[in-house]
């Protein structure tokens, strides 16, 4: 969006707030990116302005954290010389002899975006550890939201197994959990290989079952239950499927186990999670935690993710308006 500065006579901004996320960019607005800028983010889960212009250059965060899934009255406004904000009706921080009139900017337009920056993150003077992007489209603000990570149907992010803890040597294990909360469709849940040959291990979602696959043996499936964690594990006989009490598992021939192994000593051996690459998939469903040999994996930090996964929430169930970018 675009604004002519001399034509604006109150410089203000009033907007309503419900995120999960507890970080990342509100707004962005300037009329120089190189020495006139202003941004609204989240740092931590509470409020933060960076500001760079002629008469301050600061980064301050105050107010209390807005990451709990409700919905806050947001105010920004210049007064004066003097930047304040505003959170429910309180003020929560005044910023003195930090801004001159609009009308004395050398640009005659201001420049303004939502949810995302108008130069490279690296040019913050915090930078954040993830901002979001302007994205074409959004979902619907009525969908009821939980915290946890929604992956869309055709959505998926991959991990560099580089990144993942090898199984256990000695004696040989592996294992995976995932905090399934929703899921609907068919389609790919989880698979460990390489983009260009099948997986050798996947777990596919069909008709409210759970199917493990393992290399081109036969496989298991396993009834889901909404809420309950889905664990997998491995040692050098036997691959184990199981949530809450029930279990399914799969013998495995001898040396079953290394093709799994050997995929760490690949540069190109991925966790792939959500859609595999070429698959045409209905699955979607809700994570409220991914766990690889007990380490938790960051949707946030994957290699490689579709834009229009939710990273921070999750709709309270699946049907329309769940289907939208974030």
């Amino acid at each position: 969006m675009t604004f002519n500065v001399t034509k604006i006579t109150k410089t203000s901004s009033s907007f309503e707030l419900r995120t999960w996320d507890p970080e990342g960019v509100i707004f962005y607005g300037d009329t120089n990116p190189n020495d006139d800028w202003f941004m609204l983010g989240l740092r931590d889960g509470r409020p933060e302005i960076q500001l760079h212009n002629h008469w301050a250059q600061l980064t301050v965060g105050a107010g209390p954290r807005l990451d709990d899934g409700r919905w806050h009255q947001v105010e920004v406004k210049t007064d004066g010389d003097s930047v304040l904000l505003g959170v429910d009706g309180e003020e929560v921080l005044r910023l003195r002899q930090v801004s001159g009139p609009p009308a004395g900017k050398a640009q005659p337009v201001i420049k303004i975006a939502l949810g995302g920056l108008l130069f490279p993150p690296s040019n913050l003077r915090l930078p954040a550890q993830s901002s979001a992007s302007i994205r074409t489209s959004t979902r619907s603000c009525a969908v009821e939201s939980q915290p946890g990570v929604f992956f869309p149907p055709g959505a998926h992010a991959e991990f560099s197994l580089q990144g993942i803890p090898q199984p256990h040597a000695e004696p040989w294990a592996f294992s995976l959990e995932l905090g399934l909360q929703l899921a609907s469709g068919a389609g790919h849940l989880l698979a460990l290989g390489t983009p260009e040959n099948s997986p050798w291990l996947s777990l596919h979602l069909q008709d409210q079952k759970v199917a493990l696959l393992s290399g081109s043996g036969p496989g298991l499936d396993l009834s889901l239950v909404s809420g309950l964690p889905l664990q997998l594990k491995m040692d050098m006989s036997r691959v184990a499927l199981s949530q809450g009490l029930k279990e399914e598992v799969l013998a495995l021939p001898p040396l079953g186990h290394e093709p799994l192994s050997n995929l760490w000593a690949q540069p190109q051996g991925y966790l792939f999670l959500g859609a595999v690459p070429g698959e045409v998939s209905s699955a979607s469903f809700c994570l409220n935690g991914l766990w690889a040999q007990g380490q938790r994996l960051d949707v946030d930090q994957a290699l490689s993710r579709s834009q229009d996964i939710w990273t921070h929430s999750c709709p309270q169930s699946l049907g329309n308006g769940t289907d939208t970018s974030h």
